[in-house]
């Protein structure tokens, strides 16, 4: 019997036609696993790329946008190594999509995403530090599809399991809000302020916390934390606004946040109206409390939007605590 790859796509969509007959065992890769010595080109070779980024998925940091029709992303990393399989991982892919390939045929998301290939857009642009993609489509259900597997790979990201069925979003669910996803961290970083709705829908997928930048003057019509409590999850508000406000309490009030959730294992959705303040809060937290390289926690906190001037004040706030 045909058989087929069981390892996920980190970066390019397999929306493509056609059958791939091959030798291999569809065992999902694991993080332990020694990427194979292959020729480029051949299914070993990409699968082992596959299994490098699985296990280095600590390195990487991501985001995705939504759009009205698709989603807009960003996954990079500061391993200049990495970033180069990030990149030769996005042109294997691209590869197999014209020769007609086709990968993770088991999981529903990706076989119907192979059936809509036709109504697909996607474009790939290698960047700096990793790779940029843009997929869209005008029917609601193949946009579905596309965030159904754009947040999977985010969820990858977090937690580094490649084995797992891509949770499905459906057209008409409530949109989901645009968000960074850290390698190795649980928590949702969101770059707005989230409705009722996803909070909801954010725990339903096993946010436990809510921790709300926002003063509640911002935002006077949503009570975040009856919502927050009525879906189950706990809530804080940890307020600021603006490198002035953003002072040794504050840091210290969310920097307690953070640890709270840490050590009680909640999952935690942060959020201010941008990501900027969120930004800047996590970044003291990462490098004071987690042990994290300070410019790597800079970086994380960029793809949260924050400012040249916030990360200079958590520069400023690093150094008096050490």
């Amino acid at each position: 019997m045909t058989r087929h790859p069981r390892w996920p796509l980190l970066l390019v969509l397999p929306i493509i036609a056609g059958g791939l007959s091959c030798s291999q065992t569809t065992r999902p890769a694991a993080a332990g696993d020694t990427a194979p010595a292959a020729q480029t080109g051949t299914l070993a070779y990409d699968r082992g790329l596959w299994i490098e980024l699985l296990r280095e998925h600590t390195k990487l940091r991501r985001v995705i946008r939504h759009t009205e029709k698709g989603v807009e992303t960003v996954t990079e990393t500061d391993d200049p190594a990495l970033r180069a399989k990030l990149v030769d991982h996005a042109l294997a892919m691209q590869t197999r999509m014209k020769s007609g390939a086709r990968v993770r045929v088991w999981d529903p998301v990706f076989r119907e995403l192979f059936e809509a290939r036709d109504q697909v857009r996607l474009e790939v642009t290698p960047t700096d530090l990793g790779v940029q993609m843009t997929e869209s489509a005008d029917d609601p259900r193949v946009v579905a599809l596309l965030r159904s597997h754009a947040m999977g790979v985010s969820d990858f990201v977090r937690h580094g399991r490649g084995s797992d069925a891509t949770a499905r979003f459906n057209a008409g669910d409530p949109l989901p809000p645009s968000e960074v996803a850290i390698g190795g961290v649980p928590h949702r970083f969101i770059l707005s302020q989230p409705t009722g709705e996803q909070i909801g829908a954010m725990t339903s997928a096993g946010v436990t916390m809510v921790v709300n930048f926002r003063k509640p003057t911002e935002a006077p019509e949503i009570n975040e934390k009856q919502l927050s409590e009525s879906a189950g999850a706990s809530y804080c508000n940890v307020p600021y606004q603006g490198v002035a406000g953003l002072t040794d309490e504050v840091f210290a009030a969310a920097r307690q946040a953070m640890k709270t959730a840490d050590e009680k294992g909640d999952t935690a959705l942060l959020h201010c109206r941008s990501g900027n303040r969120v930004g800047a809060v996590w970044a003291a937290y990462r490098t004071l409390d987690k042990g994290v390289p300070l410019e790597q926690a800079l970086a994380e906190a960029r793809m949260m939007t924050t400012s040249r001037e916030m990360l200079a004040r958590v520069r400023e706030y690093v150094k008096t605590q050490r």
